[in-house]
C-alpha cells in the first residue's frame, strides 16, 4: 500500500512539474545607467548617524528597458524603495517594488534586499512577481536582476494561471 502511495503521488508531482515547465514565458530584457531616469531620491529625518549614513532613503526611478534580441523599447520600469538604516547590521533593508510596463499590460514584483551605506547599485536580486495586469493578469513568476559590465541583465520568467 505504502509504494502504491508513493507512486502516486511521484505521478502528480511530475505532471504538476511538466505542466509548470511547459507554459513558462521569459522575457529577457536589458538597460544602462544612462536608461534610467531618476524621478526622486527623499532623505527621510536629513540626519546622518556617526559612519555618514540617513537614516531613510525613498527613492523612485525609472528606467527605459530594451527587448535583448532586437533591442527596441519595449518596457519601462518603474522602481519604489524604500530604505531604513538598520543599525544592528550598519546596512540599508531595502523593500523594493518594481514594475515593468509594456504596451499590453503590466508586470509587478516585490523583494527586499541589504544595501550597504555609500554602495549606489542593488545588488543582483530575485523577487517573486507578485502579479500583473491585462495580458499579464493571473501569472507567477521570478524577476531576475542581474549587473554585470555597466548592463542591468532583466529576467521575467513566468507561468500563466488559467
Amino acid at each position: 500500500m505504502k509504494n502504491v502511495l508513493a507512486i502516486c503521488l511521484m505521478l502528480i508531482f511530475s505532471a504538476c512539474w511538466r505542466h509548470k515547465v511547459s507554459n513558462v514565458t521569459v522575457i529577457s530584457l536589458s538597460y544602462r545607467q544612462k536608461d534610467i531616469q531618476k524621478e526622486f531620491d527623499t532623505l527621510y529625518n536629513h540626519q546622518k548617524n556617526k559612519h555618514g549614513a540617513y537614516k531613510g532613503i525613498i527613492e523612485q526611478a525609472l528606467a527605459v528597458c530594451h527587448n535583448d534580441e532586437d533591442r527596441a523599447d519595449t518596457a519601462t520600469q518603474d522602481v519604489f524603495s524604500s530604505m531604513y538604516l538598520n543599525h544592528h547590521t550598519g546596512q540599508y533593508d531595502c523593500v523594493t517594488t518594481t514594475t515593468f510596463k509594456f504596451p499590453n499590460g503590466s508586470i509587478s514584483a516585490t523583494g527586499v534586499f541589504n544595501l550597504k551605506p555609500g554602495d549606489t547599485i542593488a545588488p543582483d536580486h530575485d523577487f517573486p512577481i507578485i502579479g500583473g495586469s491585462a495580458a499579464f493578469s493571473n501569472i507567477y513568476g521570478t524577476y531576475t536582476r542581474k549587473y554585470q559590465n555597466g548592463i542591468y541583465h532583466v529576467e521575467l520568467r513566468y507561468f500563466k494561471l488559467k
